[in-house]
């Protein structure tokens, strides 16, 4: 027997569905790829937010965080 569609060769038996896992497998790459190049931009976009110079600390600041760290040490 012969079927004309994948539904009906699957009640006839075990089927070797190659349309199916081809669609799923494409699918699966793409999506990666796509989270692949998602996660690569925002890694790129965090490493610039990290390589940011400190803002220039005014006398006042540099002062208090001087006391600061000696407070610490003691």
């Amino acid at each position: 027997m012969t079927a004309n569609n994948l539904a009906d060769a699957k009640k006839q038996g075990a089927v070797l569905a190659w349309g199916n896992f081809l669609t799923l497998t494409l699918n699966f790459l793409i999506v990666a790829f796509v989270l692949f190049i998602v996660i690569r931009a925002m890694n790129q976009f965090k490493r610039k937010e990290e390589a940011a110079p400190a803002p220039k600390l005014t006398k006042q600041e540099e002062l208090l965080t001087e006391i600061r760290d000696l407070l610490k040490k003691s």
